[in-house]
């Protein structure tokens, strides 16, 4: 009686703990997928300091993305995104919203330590000071074909919250010289993006759940 009741309390727990790591909605499923696709359509690149501009990231391509599977983690291309060739790609965090429709990536503070030209000018981006990403995520009645990731996603999401909740900061010096005279405060803004990602809408919990469900049955039984 009590081995039966251990076991039943065990399988209760890994149940539980299945339902709190893969997210509710549309995030679940971006959870179990492993591509993205981001399709920049627009944004800003605002500096401020030793060179005060602004340079328009304009409507990019779409781009594959890797994604690590059983989380909300994305592998971020940096050079695609900001349309600078060399930058390189950063691990940024996901998480969602107890209903699974909103995800917020955080973007760590990276350091980068590269030389590049932009806009016929060397400049050394230094680091990535920390940004943000947050999304409404929905699922499509009908899939979306990918070219740039050659499948079909289920899940499609677009920006929320504005600046606040959509930027990117840079440190960069310019000339590759590294002084106070030289600095430039960025700021990636302004961005218009759309997400697709997600597999089939089966989302792995659900099936997770009725298994758990079906084993504390049969225990039950074989308990009476």
């Amino acid at each position: 009686m009590k081995r039966l009741g251990f076991a039943t309390l065990v399988l209760s727990l890994g149940i539980l703990s299945a339902s709190y790591a893969q997210p509710a909605g549309p995030a679940g499923l971006v959870w179990q997928d492993t591509d993205l696709e981001f399709d920049l359509n627009a944004g800003n690149l605002v500096t401020t300091g030793a060179i005060g501009t602004t340079i328009s990231l304009g409507n990019q391509n779409p781009v594959c993305l890797n994604k690590n599977p059983n989380t909300l983690d994305v592998q971020l291309d940096l050079a695609a995104l900001l349309n600078i060739p060399g930058l390189p790609t950063i691990n940024i965090t996901g998480s969602a919203n107890a209903a699974g429709d909103i995800i917020t990536w955080t973007v760590p503070n990276t350091l980068i330590d590269q030389c590049l030209s932009i806009g016929g000018v060397n400049v050394l981006i230094k680091r990535i000071l920390g940004g943000k990403l947050t999304v409404q995520a929905t699922i499509l009645s009908s899939p979306y074909f990918s070219t740039a990731c050659n499948r079909d996603f289920w899940v499609r999401m677009t920006p929320i919250g504005g600046n606040a909740d959509n930027f990117l900061n840079i440190e960069a010096y310019a000339f590759c010289v590294e002084n106070p005279l030289t600095r430039i405060n960025g700021t990636v803004r302004d961005l218009d993006y759309v997400i697709y990602s997600g597999p089939v809408p089966e989302p792995a919990s659900m099936v997770a759940l009725g298994t758990g469900l079906v084993s504390l049955l049969a225990l039950r039984r074989r308990k009476k």
